[in-house]
């Protein structure tokens, strides 16, 4: 796709991978020598969960993060609801959300200055507490992952229990120590280390995969984008005392107890990845296999 008004790139490093800010003081001055507008708007500290209060312009900045794949992850919800493309220069180790290894990056910046990306429309998940003690819930507080929404237990190690429905029909009573549910850009995080499928990140749908489940037939279980998923905290067979937090991409959380429904659905928000080279998830998928 060829794009020749986006000239102007914002960027947001994450200090600690890049210490002193030299890689960072030298992409912006190499995009300024090529005569682009380059603005630093965030550095002096890790970028965190809050949103910006003025907001990058879609259609005419390209926000470049420079960390890691949490760092794309925290940049991804600082600019939520501006659907600015983002590209991650990849300061660590292998990862699927930074496109470019600090290597080759001058030849990425060549290309995005002429317009020479695709960008990817990557699914989010939002969620919000529906019912607490068999009443609604007010305010509506809403929470969004690009990665993953996690029911896991914050107390002594003891199982959860949980319904599980789908579109208002039960799904399944679940025994685990929590639940993922997943984006298919998440499912290679946590979904994969906790046994889940694995799923090319353009596709559109969602995974629920059980944290160490405690019966045999307890699986990941996959579902289409659109449904509703209301998961409800109900006490054990042994009605052991547990609470649990709902965990949004590893940050904002929603505490959880006997009663309560979390509702899970497809956001209406997306995060625009900006991809140089074709088929990038597989190949990074075989060397992630392979190694």
């Amino acid at each position: 796709m060829k794009d020749s008004e986006k000239k102007r790139f914002l960027v947001i490093t994450n200090t600690t991978k890049d210490p002193g800010g030299q890689f960072t003081d030298e992409l912006i001055s190499y995009i300024r020598g090529k005569g682009c507008e380059c603005e630093q708007i965030a550095s002096a500290v890790d970028v965190d969960m809050t949103r910006m209060t003025n907001k990058p312009d879609a259609d005419k900045d390209i926000l470049l993060v420079i960390g890691g794949d949490g760092s794309v992850l925290r940049a991804a919800h600082q600019v939520l609801g501006s659907g600015v493309p983002m590209m991650g220069i990849n300061l660590g180790t292998l990862g699927y959300l930074a496109e470019v290894d600090k290597t080759d990056w001058k030849d990425s910046i060549d290309r995005l200055i002429a317009g020479h990306y695709k960008t990817e429309r990557r699914m989010m998940l939002e969620g919000n507490l529906i019912e607490r003690d068999n009443e609604p819930v007010e305010p509506v507080s809403i929470h969004h992952a690009l990665n993953e929404i996690v029911i896991v237990r914050n107390s002594a190690m003891r199982v959860l229990n949980f319904n599980v429905y789908v579109d208002d029909l039960l799904l399944n009573n679940f025994d685990a120590d929590g639940m993922i549910v997943s984006t298919p850009t998440g499912s290679t995080a946590y979904n994969m280390s906790a046994g889940g499928p694995l799923v090319e990140p353009k596709a559109e749908l969602v995974v629920l995969t059980p944290i160490c489940a405690h019966t045999l037939n307890q699986r990941s279980v996959i579902l289409s984008a659109n449904d509703k998923i209301v998961i409800e905290m109900v006490p054990t067979p042994r009605n052991e005392v547990a609470s649990a937090d709902g965990v949004f991409d590893g940050e904002s959380c929603i505490n959880l107890r006997y009663g309560d429904k979390i509702e899970i659905r497809r956001s209406k928000e997306v995060t625009n990845l900006i991809k140089l080279t074709p088929r990038s998830f597989l190949k990074i998928l075989n060397k992630k296999l392979s190694s």
